[in-house]
């Protein structure tokens, strides 16, 4: 109706569609034998079915009346084939980009194809192979060492909850020892493959040349026998037995539900990180009144043909969709939703999200939410979760402190590994091992204890004595999103991801940590020259603190890091990483980028921007500076004691378009530090990058599982193994600005 008001056009092409199952095979599926969904060899996605479709052409408003295409005109025959036969958006996708099923990372050819071997005259027997360490005479995960035949055993590896794998580690030693790199598993090798190992390059590879150097020792591939699991299998096994059982809720009896806000998402290839994104925005009232309740404001506000490219249109369209139930209904062959246009739209300029590949969904979070405050104008749905995060700095060479706020949507806490790492780990030589579990304290004191910073260099004493950071939460908004931070740096700089429980409370109290500024007693610390900010390794505003973090955690210089955010334009650190390894030749590398030169040195911008932080206004901080014009500490001591004093602004029509351009300005809300759990979004899978989400909703106190499209009642929601979990305040809140 509302497309003939505006356009007075009353034909339309109706489309009705069927999905027809295809009879279930009689034989079992097959053997898994790849860390993959929706490939051969790996998981398998689903059911297969087929569509057939039915068209005809119906006029506004009589849509019950359909005219079969045989009675048409030739012409209008013509033009409503055209229609059928243009590629959907989907098909336009999968040619354009090649939408990619989840998979598992590949084995890469090991470095070592032409390994030297030892001619030591030694042959490995088919059978009853033993550690050859003294004293352990381990008969299962034996390792043959390519380089000088040593059959040692390997790890113990975590198999399923309350099982371990026999090792005592030998064949990690022996390489300690004697540099040997190459390993591969006994009782794995196949005519074709085996399960082989790198320790100098510490990941599982492939080996071309693994039938010589097996030779080499006396061993045929042609005429082994497999007789026990590779790691792969193992990992597959762990997978389905555990993080996919217990995230999936596999083995309960789970009831499909359906009806309005239980709408699947149907998975258009590595896209659950945005169903389950998504489904945990329905929760939040602010979202479901900006895109749902009020989708039809979006919709007239956009010609017709612009809808198709319009954030705020496509939003609302899947919102609306997953709310209205119509695409939620038992014995409904049109159950869930494809955001096929949402997802092309949403990601628009940001190359990783661009793609078809599987992402972190914390920072697909952040990324919507960044959008939807580009192109929300009248409301803004994100200030429900945006919140300021206050950090104090203390000067120990004077004593003094200095106070920043930054502004944020998701709290990241730390997990301890630590921790975790200290709990008893048992084999089945002995007992059942408990998996590390860490407790919701143990993240808080991780996040907001007190740091060191041993090269810090005081602006007053120029002193390098250190300093003590510490962080606070300076304002608390009514829906608390926290991602707990389970994926690390490796020593090798690949992301692993921490094999431990964190008890997350139904109910938490987070006064604790809460931040009130600056003390009466307290003396504020004067910022250092340009310079030395920059030379202290710091990322600078506009700059991505963990993606700065990560990158020098690889190795990069802060100046290079800087350069790479800021040319990638803040788009993640693959993005980063990924430039820096094709510039890494350039001349000026190692040089800091003009432009964040010229943001170091405005110093006025800078003092204007910590007297904000503070909580005055951009017009309270220039009048103070100009009224005191000693520097900013004495600028921040006059406020504290004068504010009341400044006279009104004067609003005149230059500052009123500078500053009042956005109609709404964000804000944070604040109110008591109570909230309780209402979702939890978890990852199945050893990095975020692969892998699979699943989120888990708390509606009229029952719990949902929320599986690409698959709705179900819950029976035993996975706390403890959540990624990005959702809290709701349990009062009500007050309203302080958000200064930009």
């Amino acid at each position: 109706m509302g497309y003939y008001k505006r356009t007075a056009r009353k034909g339309f092409l109706w489309c009705k569609q069927v999905k027809k199952m295809l009879p279930e095979t009689e034989e079992p599926q097959d053997k898994v034998t790849k860390l993959a969904i929706g490939v051969e060899g790996g998981f398998n996605s689903g059911p297969k079915y087929e569509i057939e479709s039915e068209y005809a052409v119906v006029l506004f408003p009589d849509f019950d009346a359909k005219v079969p295409l045989s009675r048409l005109t030739p012409k209008l025959t013509e033009v409503c084939h055209k229609i059928i036969e243009n590629e959907g958006v989907q098909r336009q996708e999968i040619i354009e980009e090649g939408i990619n099923v989840w998979e598992g990372e590949a084995r890469v050819n090991t470095k070592h194809l032409n390994l030297e071997q030892m001619d030591n005259g030694k042959r490995i027997p088919p059978w009853g192979w033993k550690c050859e360490e003294e004293g352990c005479e381990l008969k299962e995960n034996l390792w043959l060492n390519l380089t000088d035949g040593a059959v040692m055993c390997g790890r113990s590896q975590y198999i399923q909850e309350g099982v371990m794998s026999k090792g005592r580690n030998h064949a990690r030693l022996h390489f300690d020892l004697t540099g040997y790199p190459l390993v591969v598993k006994l009782g794995t090798i196949t005519k074709d493959d085996a399960d082989v190992f790198s320790y100098d390059e510490d990941e599982s590879v492939r080996d071309p040349n693994l039938k010589k150097h097996l030779i080499h020792f006396g061993i045929d591939m042609d005429k082994t026998e497999k007789t026990e699991k590779s790691t792969l299998e193992m990992e597959l096994d762990l997978n389905q037995k555990w993080e996919w059982e217990m995230c999936q809720e596999d083995g309960a009896n789970l009831e499909l539900v359906y009806g309005p806000g239980l709408t699947g998402i149907i998975n258009i290839g590595s896209s659950c990180y945005i169903s389950a994104t998504l489904q945990m925005l329905l929760q939040i009232p602010d979202f479901v009144q900006a895109y749902g309740i009020e989708c039809e404001k979006h919709f007239l506000n956009v010609a017709i043909l612009d809808s198709h490219y319009d954030f705020n249109c496509q939003t609302a369209k899947v919102f609306s969709s997953l709310l209205s139930g119509e695409f939620s209904q038992k014995d409904s062959d049109c159950n869930g939703i494809k955001p096929v246009q949402f997802r092309k739209i949403a990601s628009r300029g940001n190359a990783e999200f661009s793609s078809t590949r599987q992402q972190d969904v914390d920072e697909y979070i952040r990324l919507l939410f960044d959008r939807i405050d580009e192109f929300m104008k009248k409301s803004k749905p994100v200030d429900a979760v945006r919140f300021k995060l206050e950090q104090r700095l203390e000067d120990k060479a004077t004593n003094r402190v200095r106070y920043s706020y930054t502004e944020e949507v998701v709290l990241s806490l730390n997990v301890p590994e630590k921790s975790a790492s200290e709990q008893p780990v048992k084999t089945l030589e002995t007992e059942a091992p408990i998996r590390p579990t860490v407790s919701f304290a143990e993240c808080l004191s991780a996040t907001f204890g007190k740091q060191h910073i041993d090269d810090f260099r005081s602006p007053i004493t120029d002193e390098v004595k250190g300093a003590i950071e510490q962080y606070s939460i300076a304002t608390f908004p009514d829906y608390l999103i926290i991602q707990l931070k389970k994926f690390t740096l490796a020593e090798d700089y690949s992301v692993k991801k921490l094999d431990v429980n964190v008890e997350m409370p139904d109910e938490i109290n987070l006064g604790a940590v809460r931040g009130y500024g600056k003390q009466p007693e307290e003396m504020l610390l004067p910022h250092a020259s340009s310079k030395s900010e920059l030379t202290l390794g710091r990322p600078l505003p506009g700059i991505d603190p963990d993606v700065f973090e990560k990158l020098c955690k690889s190795g990069i210089t802060p100046e290079a890091a800087r350069r790479a955010i800021h040319i990638t334009k803040n788009t993640g650190f693959d993005a980063a990483l990924d430039w820096y390894m094709r510039s890494v030749g350039d001349r000026d590398i190692n040089e800091e980028h003009p432009d964040l030169w010229s943001k170091a040195s405005d110093v006025d911008g800078i003092a204007i921007e910590q007297l904000t932080n503070l909580g005055f206004s951009v017009y309270q901080a220039r009048y103070a500076l100009q009224k005191v014009n000693t520097g900013i500490n004495d600028a921040a001591d006059w406020l504290f004691s004068n504010v009341d004093t400044i006279p009104p602004e004067k609003k005149d029509e230059e500052i009123k378009d500078y500053f009042f351009s956005v109609e709404v300005p964000k804000e944070c809300r604040d109110g008591k530090e109570h909230y309780r759990l209402i979702g939890f979004i978890s990852h199945m899978g050893s990095s975020p990058l692969s892998g699979h989400y699943v989120a888990h909703m708390k509606k009229d106190s029952k719990w949902y599982l929320f599986n690409d499209e698959k709705v179900a009642l819950s029976q035993n929601p996975p706390t403890l193994l959540g990624y990005v979990y959702l809290y709701e305040r349990c009062c009500d809140p007050e309203v302080t600005p958000c200064d930009d």
